[in-house]
């Protein structure tokens, strides 16, 4: 199984989702591009202690976009090296699918460059309908395969439907609220979507 997590925007749980995935799925985690002080991958060994974390292709020091961080530091992202998968990995994109890259090349670009399926995920609170729809527009545009949607926080059933039928994919979990993460997501079988992907 290769999935890319993308994500509506930045800070909605790209990462609880997957820490998620490596929990049950067993597979590897690879950020291919971090920026800001903050370690993604410590949160998802924390999460799952015996996930294989594998190290970024650029680590950037300021908490923005990877274009604009890479040019503070004066370096140009090459994206021909993201020219080949990685198989049996979970993949986290940095913000949502039109954080710029490089010039021309967006995260958009990226899923679509590494081949894989990609999961959509959003956060329960205002504007999560328009913001979902955009993300689902963006990637179809591009031919990227979605393979559905997490959603972090509870949803109403008719928003639910909303964006179901107008995304043309479905919500394939919904994650609550909770004092006890680590433990809701233990609890937390992957969806058989999920499963069948893991299997290939």
């Amino acid at each position: 199984m290769s999935i890319f997590v993308t994500g509506t925007d930045t800070d909605i749980g790209k990462t609880v989702v997957s820490s998620w995935l490596c929990m049950h799925a067993g597979v590897n985690y690879w950020k291919p591009i971090q920026t800001g002080n903050d370690s993604d991958k410590n949160i998802v060994k924390n999460f799952s202690p015996h996930t294989k974390i594998i190290a970024e292709a650029y680590k950037l020091k300021a908490p923005l976009s990877p274009y604009d961080a890479a040019s503070l530091e004066n370096i140009a992202i090459n994206v021909e090296s993201f020219g080949k998968r990685i198989e049996k990995t979970v993949m986290e994109g940095a913000g949502g699918a039109l954080v710029p890259i490089a010039e021309n090349f967006f995260m958009a670009d990226l899923i679509k460059k590494l081949k894989v399926k990609t999961l959509i995920v959003a956060k329960s609170q205002l504007g999560m309908i328009n913001h979902t729809l955009m993300t689902a527009e963006i990637l179809k545009n591009r031919k990227v395969d979605i393979l559905g949607i997490v959603i972090n926080g509870e949803i109403e059933n008719n928003i639910k439907s909303t964006i179901e039928k107008f995304s043309h994919a479905k919500i394939l979990a919904v994650i609550p609220r909770s004092d006890d993460l680590s433990g809701t997501l233990r609890r937390m079988d992957l969806p058989q979507e999920i499963l069948e992907e893991a299997i290939k």
